[in-house]
């Protein structure tokens, strides 16, 4: 999926909850960005690493991207990956 199609996804869930409204911070902006250069998805260590954050800063960046489907995890727990939904 490209990144394009992801920011209208954004925009119709942002219009289907009128009354909350969906803000990317920048991070979640830069994670994008790198999901749609790589095709094959990050794993955990790499968004840690590419973002230069911790565990749980990822897990911060991560968790509403997940909520609203925009990324998605493929993979068992020990190899999974990231990638744009």
């Amino acid at each position: 999926m490209t990144l394009e199609r992801v920011w209208l996804r954004v925009q119709q869930f942002a219009a289907k909850s009128a009354h909350k409204k969906t803000v990317l911070r920048p991070s979640q902006e830069r994670l994008l960005h790198l999901l749609r250069d790589r095709h094959d998805g990050l794993a955990p260590a790499e968004i840690w690493a590419a973002l230069d954050v911790t565990k749980q800063g990822a897990a911060h960046i991560l968790a509403p991207l997940l909520k609203t489907k925009l990324v998605k995890r493929i993979g068992t727990r020990k190899t999974g990956r990231y990638v744009l939904a």
